[in-house]
């Protein structure tokens, strides 16, 4: 007489499919409205928020897909191998545990890697911290003189390469009361990042209190990902433009100085100074955008810039 055939997970295992696709990623879902997200991930230098994220997203379906399966598994036990109906059910709720998980490690869907794909550049803004607090309005800043020592104008100065004798210069030229002493750094000529003339239609256009220095342009979700949310430099691109902006206000001026060479930047801050990169996220509750503020489409943002993990 022929033994009859056992019900075990080596059986059960046999009637798997080799892989399975637990979610199907449409082409039009993204993270393009997870900013907040992205935020949090590069205050954290961690992708962990963001895996938390797409796993509340999908989860349920990837649950479910399971429970289809699991139920094919069983009717096919069933159907087509003669165990009975009850020692099936009985079998499976004894194995649920490793049913499930054995389903899980041949899931070939990488939501993460779909949603990444599907996601549009981010805009972004890099801006200069400083012992001197910050650059209010020109029309403030002009009453008592723009100086060059002790003060966060002349750390913006410093910061785009500018000779400040050629900056005094100018600005008394135009009219305006400077003091203190504007060494001449003759050394800088020639290799200044942006023009002066567009330096001095920034400072005549800055009509809000509390502005950074801020350069701008976009980021690929793919590479902050691929760097951990981690970043120690970024290479803001030529032909891209910064500015003087400020998110506490919501003001600032034209942002039309134009890079006229690949400026690297150093994200660290000591003593209060030097660089910090925020998304542009025109959602934040807590801080001001220039999307939202000017009013632009991402093209405004520039080209790509390049980042360097830490």
């Amino acid at each position: 007489m022929e033994e009859k055939e056992r019900l075990t997970m080596e059986l059960v295992k046999s009637l798997m499919d080799k892989t399975y696709t637990l979610v199907w990623v449409d082409y039009n879902d993204n993270l393009d409205n997870c900013r907040d997200t992205i935020q949090k991930c590069l205050e954290e230098r961690s992708c962990e928020s963001l895996w938390e994220k797409v796993d509340e997203w999908y989860n349920d379906a990837e649950w479910e897909a399971v429970r289809e399966i699991v139920s094919k598994l069983k009717d096919e036990c069933i159907r087509f191998h003669d165990f009975g109906e009850e020692e099936v059910d009985k079998f499976f709720e004894e194995h649920e545990d490793e049913i499930r998980e054995e389903i899980y490690d041949r899931n070939d869907s990488d939501t993460l890697k779909e949603l990444l794909k599907n996601t549009d550049d981010v805009p972004v803004r890099v801006e200069m911290l400083s012992n001197y607090d910050c650059i209010n309005s020109n029309w403030l800043e002009s009453q008592e003189g723009y100086r060059y020592k002790e003060s966060y104008f002349g750390d913006m100065v410093d910061a785009l390469n500018l000779n400040p004798a050629r900056v005094k210069r100018m600005l008394v030229e135009k009219g305006y009361t400077v003091y203190g002493r504007f060494p001449d750094k003759k050394y800088r000529d020639g290799k200044e990042q942006v023009s002066y003339e567009q330096f001095y239609r920034e400072l005549i256009n800055s009509c809000c209190g509390a502005n950074l220095l801020t350069y701008i342009g976009k980021v690929s979700l793919q590479e902050l990902y691929d760097a951990g949310f981690s970043l120690k430099e970024v290479i803001i691109p030529k032909g891209n433009c910064c500015g003087i902006f400020s998110s506490m206000y919501g003001g600032g001026s034209l942002l039309e100085m134009e890079l006229r060479k690949d400026v690297r930047l150093k994200l660290e801050v000591r003593d209060y100074h030097g660089f910090r990169f925020r998304l542009d996220n025109e959602k934040s509750k807590y801080e001001c955008s220039i999307k939202h503020v000017y009013g632009v489409c991402d093209s405004f943002f520039g080209e790509r810039i390049g980042l360097v993990a830490s």
